[in-house]
């Protein structure tokens, strides 16, 4: 990246690419200037940086007047939060906490049974701001408060006072369409990065496994109305289903980071929101009136992600067939599923030219450390057999797929000798920018568009310096401002002054 930090017009790097009058749709884009990567997060230190009209006092001086002779700890048994959850697990009913001693605990109980019937009022009455679909999302929301065993239970244990029966009204009933938009509203409030949809039907059924990995259990269809699990089988309803996948991402830059641990950590983040994104949206679902078969433990679901997340839009394939391509995330985004009896609008796969790119980049094949990503002109129907067992059945995959086959063991080898995993394809792929720099607009749009300047492109990636950071450079990332969780959450989004 030290070699790409200049102030270069984005007309100027269009003539550059010979794009100029071509009629591709990108010149309209040409614009003043931009700013490479270098600019957009990277500082001198690791401050907190402010408008320039916040101003800082002395310390222990706050705008509102402390007079510090007076001021003495308190009783935290008589602050109104102090003891937010009783005995019968309402909200401030404990006898020692303010309220109570003010207002007496009767009147406190008698509030907060009104505020239960005038909830239960407004859903029936379909109030706007009290639908059945909005205290659904107030569920959710409040999910991780949950006794533990609801959050660990993945398959579904509905949250006590916030189902359709507990309203006495019917489930939540709409189109597919209209379904798909309000659980993507809803997933991405909860934390999911992007959401898409998919039916499970004679085709995709073949993506669920017929094992669960952590326990070897059979994974087996009743006919059943809800999803269960024992210790001797994981069982689905043998009904119409429908597939939610969700995008986590990772921090970008935490991937450049290469073969460490600050790597490793931007990896492992994905499954700690996953587990939170999970929850909310299972319980969003059980507030409509419908099951959310997820995660039984946060690391193994029941069907491969990146295949939903190909098939379902998110993304495409890549040269690398263990990792997929997302136009807004790259190479550097978590995939995962849950299951549901609600209708969704599926998402089609997309083309954004991503997999052609890949046809003649072979960036990740060459940085590789175990050699083990095919440099083949071509994708294959054909699964080769393990480099260093050639003896050896290739049962790491299954056929079906035209890619390029990528030799699992070895990369399975250099995972494990590096700690928790490897990822250097991930950190070097040419896809892995960052949204600020509108030139990569320019080149995503390029490359949906023709394959003729992929060549040129690749060079221009390894001489802006993309990839992976030099050794002597890693310690620099504990002095970047990063966004929250490290990676940009308004990609996408278009309402409220965010985004595009």
């Amino acid at each position: 990246m030290l070699n790409f930090h200049s102030t270069l017009g984005r007309r100027d790097f269009i003539k550059a690419l010979g794009l100029a009058g071509t009629g591709i749709g990108v010149v309209g884009a040409a614009s003043p200037i931009f700013h490479d990567l270098d600019e957009v997060i990277a500082s001198q230190n690791a401050g907190h940086k402010r408008p320039w009209w916040v101003r800082e006092r002395d310390f222990e001086n706050p705008t509102c007047e402390v007079d510090w002779n007076i001021i003495k700890p308190m009783d935290n048994t008589l602050c109104l939060h102090g003891l937010p959850f009783g005995p019968d697990g309402r909200l401030f009913t404990n006898p020692a906490n303010t309220w109570n001693k003010i207002m007496g605990h009767e009147y406190v109980l008698k509030v907060i049974a009104d505020k239960d019937q005038n909830i239960r009022d407004w859903v029936n009455q379909n109030k706007p701001g009290w639908t059945l679909r909005d205290t659904a999302l107030s569920s959710a929301a409040s999910s991780q408060f949950a006794p533990s065993e609801y959050i660990h239970t993945r398959l579904g244990v509905p949250l006590p006072n916030t189902t359709p029966e507990y309203f006495g009204v019917p489930k939540w009933e709409g189109t597919p369409a209209e379904n798909a938009r309000m659980v993507r509203a809803a997933a991405r409030f909860c934390g999911a990065s992007q959401v898409q949809f998919g039916v499970i039907n004679e085709k995709t059924r073949n993506l669920i496994f017929n094992r669960y990995a952590v326990t070897g259990a059979p994974i087996i269809y009743e006919q059943i109305d809800k999803a269960y699990a024992t210790p001797e089988k994981l069982v689905l309803p043998d009904k119409q289903l429908y597939a939610i996948s969700v995008a986590i991402q990772m921090d970008k830059e935490g991937f450049r980071q290469g073969q460490t641990d600050i790597r490793n950590a931007a990896n492992v983040s994905r499954y700690r929101l996953w587990s939170q994104v999970m929850g909310c949206i299972q319980a969003f679902l059980d507030g409509i009136g419908y099951q959310g078969i997820g995660y039984p433990v946060p690391f193994y679901g029941i069907m491969p992600a990146s295949a939903d997340a190909i098939l379902f839009g998110h993304a495409e394939m890549s040269r690398n067939d263990n990792v997929c391509i997302s136009p807004e995330f790259g190479t550097v985004c978590g995939y995962f599923s849950i299951l549901t009896d609600l209708p969704l609008e599926p998402s089609p796969p997309i083309d954004a030219g991503i997999y052609r790119f890949c046809h003649t980049c072979r960036k990740c094949a060459e940085t590789c450390p175990e050699q083990c990503i095919s440099y083949d002109a071509e994708p294959s129907w054909e699964i080769p057999h393990p480099t260093t067992m050639p003896d050896k059945e290739p049962v790491y995959a299954v056929p079906g797929k035209k890619v390029f086959h990528t030799d699992v063991t070895l990369c399975m080898k250099q995972f494990q000798t590096v700690g928790i995993g490897c990822s250097v394809c991930m950190g070097t792929c040419v896809f892995n920018t960052n949204q600020a720099a509108l030139v990569h607009e320019i080149v995503k749009g390029t490359v949906s568009t023709t394959g003729l300047f992929n060549s040129f492109l690749w060079q221009a990636d390894k001489f802006f310096g993309y990839g992976i950071i030099p050794e002597e450079r890693l310690e620099d990332w504990w002095d970047y401002n990063f966004p929250s969780f490290g990676f940009d959450n308004t990609i996408s989004a278009s309402t409220g002054g965010y985004g595009k």
